[in-house]
């Protein structure tokens, strides 16, 4: 589906011309892509003009739209992203008969002439070293600067949907993640020193967990190999060796 149009429309009582443009525009079930509603849903004849609608009320925050070609219910959506099964505010939900439209994201620079090469997941795309040997937490995040790079941040619902899904199903391992309690027990942080908040925590973590099982578990991992099909993270100790995912600093994107 590819639409380049030119919309006229009022905004705060000042005429302005709108370049929608709507390339590769991809649709999804519920069961592979999701994404976040933007606000109150309206009918549309179509999931084309759902989106060209969805552009003009929320400029650059409209990414997807969930319709359902039944209804002609129109919901607008952020950027789309692999179902994360503890985010439930996330649509279309599983059996609603609603398909997600979504636009795909600027892809990063990535020189995969080297170890780097890109990975996408529901129109996001990410340039990726995926480590085939294990390493300590903190061997992990050396190995990783030796690249110019980071140990991947999966601090939003599209790059932690990134993080668990290329883990996953490219490298299906136990694997570093970016959040740790180290400075103080209890109270985990994001490698850069943000704080983890109420929602990502939701977002991110295995229900009933983190859960100290052992006082030494300050960093956190995705347990593919131990835990196959169980979603969200477990906290565990930093010295013990997984997989990682490097992301070079230039080619870091915060959708």
């Amino acid at each position: 589906m590819a639409l380049k149009l030119w919309i006229f429309f009022s905004l705060h009582g000042l005429c302005v011309y709108c370049e929608i443009k709507v390339s590769t525009l991809k649709k999804a079930t519920g069961l592979d892509c999701q994404t976040l509603p933007l606000g109150e849903a309206w009918t549309s004849p179509s999931p084309a003009e759902c989106f060209i609608k969805c552009s003009v009320r929320f400029p650059n925050l409209c990414q997807s739209v969930v319709y359902n070609d039944v209804t002609k219910n129109c919901v607008p959506g952020s950027v789309a992203f692999g179902p994360l099964e503890t985010l439930d505010t996330s649509i279309p939900k599983l059996g609603s008969g609603d398909s997600i439209y979504y636009a795909k994201q600027p892809v990063p620079s990535c020189n995969t002439a080297g170890p780097f090469n890109l990975y996408e997941v529901c129109g996001v795309t990410a340039c990726l070293y995926l480590s085939p040997i294990r390493a300590t937490y903190q061997n992990a995040l050396a190995a990783c600067s030796s690249m110019n790079s980071n140990i991947f941040l999966g601090n939003t619902a599209a790059r932690f949907s990134v993080f668990w899904y290329i883990s996953l199903n490219h490298n299906p391992d136990n694997t570093w993640f970016t959040v740790k309690d180290t400075a103080r027990e209890g109270t985990f942080v994001w490698e850069n020193g943000d704080p983890v908040t109420v929602e990502q925590s939701r977002m991110i973590w295995r229900p009933g967990y983190p859960n100290a099982w052992s006082a030494d578990e300050d960093c956190t991992e995705a347990r593919h190999k131990d835990w196959p099909g169980i979603y969200g993270l477990n906290d565990e100790e930093c010295y013990n060796q997984k997989r990682y995912m490097c992301e070079p600093n230039d080619s870091y994107f915060s959708w």
